[in-house]
């Protein structure tokens, strides 16, 4: 028989993490829209510049609301297993998918970072969920 309180608090952390998720989007897209229109950065070193802080605000929302429950580390130690398991996927993926469909076939930058955001989306939560804030034994 399933675990009906851990599968509720699983469905809750997921609802949690996609509404800080959406706000990172929008951090995400303000700050490329930024960085390569009004400081004319190249859209790889916009796009990067744009990850790094939607990652640290990622966190800090995650930290506080979406695994607030889960605190068995130092917030020094939280915040570096949530930066190094978003930054592989975020620079793993989503850079290299802005990039190509940018670069390579023409995308609008910000389109083509939209793709990169949801082909990392995923990988984000379950890294978070299983290794980030993992409990402790």
């Amino acid at each position: 028989m399933p675990d009906n309180s851990r599968t509720i608090s699983l469905k809750l952390r997921l609802i949690r993490f996609a509404a800080v998720g959406l706000s990172g989007v929008g951090v995400n897209m303000g700050m490329l829209w930024f960085f390569k229109t009004v400081v004319k950065l190249p859209v790889e070193v916009a796009g990067a510049f744009a990850i790094e802080i939607s990652i640290m605000s990622n966190f800090i929302l995650n930290d506080i609301w979406t695994w607030r429950d889960s605190h068995q580390r130092t917030f020094l130690g939280r915040m570096w297993r949530y930066h190094t398991s978003v930054a592989i996927t975020a620079f793993g993926i989503n850079l290299p998918v802005l990039v190509l469909l940018n670069k390579r076939l023409g995308v609008n930058y910000l389109i083509a970072n939209l793709f990169g955001i949801a082909l990392a989306a995923g990988a984000n939560f379950l890294l978070n969920h299983f290794w980030t804030y993992r409990r402790k034994f």
